[in-house]
Formats: structure tokens, sequence, C-alpha cells
């Protein structure tokens, strides 16, 4: 069975302690970094920004992925690039024309990704898998971290799996929200490559979470 790539989701770190978070997660063998970027508008949050980004940036070399739970990213996106975001994650249900904004962040060679939530049809953002790096399922209503794992992702993810498959795509699929070595298990077996963790990585042992979840 290949293996399952974890990303720490930021949002749940000690600030205080958040270099040496980051040296753990990169010692147990982290691929990468989520960081929830909301506005309190998309979604009733408020967390990060791009001074956020920068310093995340400056302890690690892994890659950095930008979840912009932000109303207009077409007007914030190159903030977040600038200060050392690898791949946006653009979410469907954006008020912008997502289409137009994905092709303008491909004409400009940003590499970016497509998120759902768990009310959206997996169809609906099939047109942007081919040119997608990152597909990112929504196990969770995006805003708090914390929350209970819902099970009909799963059903999603399966989908994708034989789609990408069938297609011969590139695009990985992430699934955030919920995930804990139980669920981790869930959404590996339904096709999963990428895990975003949060409370189950930084609220326990950051080492042990992650190679918990690396074995599954």
């Amino acid at each position: 069975m290949k293996n399952i790539d974890i990303s720490p989701s930021i949002i749940s770190s000690n600030l205080l302690e958040l270099g040496n978070q980051i040296k753990e997660c990169q010692v147990a063998g982290a691929k990468s970094f989520h960081l929830d970027i909301m506005d309190g508008h998309f979604v009733n949050n408020l967390t990060m920004g791009p001074d956020m980004v920068s310093a995340v940036r400056k302890a690690t070399d892994l890659r950095l992925d930008c979840h912009l739970m932000i109303e207009r990213p077409d007007r914030y996106y190159k903030s977040f690039v600038d200060a050392g975001c690898d791949v946006l994650l653009v979410h469907y249900e954006t008020p912008i024309e997502v289409g137009n904004f994905l092709k303008k962040l491909e004409d400009e060679g940003i590499r970016y990704g497509i998120v759902l939530n768990p009310d959206t049809d997996v169809k609906k953002i099939y047109k942007f898998v081919p040119t997608s790096e990152i597909v990112l399922v929504m196990s969770v209503y995006p805003g708090f971290s914390g929350q209970k794992f819902i099970d009909k992702s799963l059903d999603k993810v399966r989908e994708l799996r034989k789609f990408i498959d069938e297609n011969y795509y590139q695009a990985k699929i992430e699934i955030d929200g919920g995930i804990n070595a139980e669920t981790g298990k869930l959404a590996r077996d339904a096709g999963a490559d990428i895990l975003v963790s949060a409370s189950y990585i930084f609220n326990n042992n950051i080492g042990d979470s992650i190679n918990k979840l690396k074995s599954l």
C-alpha cells in the first residue's frame, strides 16, 4: 500500500513554541504544513495572515499550503505567495468566479488546489482536477478546529480516487477535518493521499501522533 503524507495544520500549534513544534513535525516525517487563512466573512472565524505564513516559511523548507477560506482570494493571493506559500488551496464555494481565478493562477505559474465543502457535490469540481495539484475534501465544515469527522466525506474521497485514477490525473487527494488515527485510516482506505491534522497532532505528543498517522 502506498505511503500516506501528513500535513500538520498550524492552527492548533502553540505559537510560543512554533519553531520547535515545526522542527518536531519535520523530524517525525511531515511532508508539508497546512495554514488555515480565515477572514471572518467566508467562515465565522478569523485566523492568520501573510505575516504568519512568512514566520512559518522562515522555520521550514517544506511545502506550505495556504487554505484560503476568504471571500476574495483574487484580491489577496499575491500577498500569501510573496510571504512564502507554495500551493494556494481555493474553495469551489468562493463567491468569485472560481474557474477564471484558477486560470489566472495557472497563467501566472502559481501552484494551486481546489477545495470542496461537505455539502458540495464532488462532480462540480471535476473540471478543475486536471490542472490542480491537490483536491482537498473537507471532512468538517470549515471554520474551527476540533470538529467531529463527517463520515459522508469518505464517499467523496472514493469517488475522486476513481475519477483521478481512471483518467491518469496527477492531483493528490487531501482530507482535512477531524483527522486522528481512526478517521485517518478510514480516509487512507478510501483513497486519500494526504492527511491534514491539527488538534490530534498538536494537542498530543507531536512525534507519536505523526508516526501513528504515517503507519496507518
